[in-house]
């Protein structure tokens, strides 16, 4: 047993290392191994991981606001529609069948991986191109960021949010994959903005969720804090080679990351 937590610590600060990089929670990479060693029922791996990505979340947040990337004001409008598109979907996720999610899943993940790779301002960016319609929908707000003063709509930005929110609740993950490249294809900002966005509002998506899973009692604790203290490692290594890299290359992570988190889903 003390074999089992000692390879789960050094997994969490791996895949911690990787998530921090791309503004992932680290569930999805995570989740697997978990079951593979502990073999663990899903609703006490779901409360154990929730509980370790908040302090996860806070370290990488906090260690990015000091780069200037964490843009609170989009964040936190954008979680107030994913909020909702999270209970939307766990209703949906009772009634399409298993395959079919994760068929749709797939979809989305290899478009916005193409997204990725095109220029926001191509007539084929069509994430971009919708957003910039939605974006005309008052209210707009002036979001300041290292990369210069944006007017954004609120009913757009909540829309997004909204639309990832389903996804998760579809699958019972997190965001952060759909988030982060949505945040640089249609909202434009720069890459590592994003993920340093992105991280913060898994901060608040993972509380909300720890505190459920605490009342129902669905965290197996030893395991969280093994986890958690390997994530919180994670999120230092990780957040300190993020500020170092070139926004090139945080892009390039990004579609490795998203063709990961596709197969990880597919086979979980």
């Amino acid at each position: 047993m003390l074999l089992s937590y000692l390879w789960i610590f050094l997994i969490a600060i791996a895949a911690s290392t990787v998530s921090a990089l791309v503004g992932l929670g680290g569930g999805i990479l995570m989740i697997p191994f978990i079951i593979l060693i502990f073999g663990l029922p899903v609703k006490y791996v779901a409360g154990t991981m929730l509980f370790a990505m908040v302090p996860y979340t806070i370290v990488a947040t906090a260690r990015n606001l000091k780069q200037g990337y964490v843009n609170f004001k989009i964040g936190l409008i954008m979680e107030s529609g994913s909020v909702i598109g999270v209970f939307s979907g766990a209703q949906f996720s009772t009634i399409l069948p298993d395959i079919a999610l994760k068929i749709l899943f797939i979809s989305v993940v290899l478009y916005l991986m193409l997204t990725l790779q095109i220029p926001n301002d191509s007539p084929y960016n069509y994430v971009a191109r919708i957003f910039k319609k939605l974006n005309h929908i008052p209210p707009r707000i002036d979001c300041t960021s290292s990369s210069g003063v944006k007017r954004l709509s609120v009913p757009a930005l909540m829309i997004i949010g909204f639309a990832a929110g389903i996804f998760s609740g579809l699958l019972g993950i997190g965001g952060g994959f759909l988030k982060t490249p949505v945040l640089i294809v249609g909202v434009m900002l720069a890459p590592k903005i994003a993920v340093a966005t992105a991280l913060f509002m898994i901060f608040i998506t993972a509380t909300f969720g720890t505190i459920t899973h605490a009342f129902l009692g669905h965290i197996y604790y030893p395991l969280a804090m093994t986890v958690a203290g390997g994530m919180m490692i994670g999120a230092y290594f990780g957040t300190s080679i993020f500020k170092v890299i070139p926004d090139r290359k945080v892009k390039q992570y990004i579609f490795i990351a998203m063709i990961i988190a596709g197969v990880f889903t597919f086979f979980r």
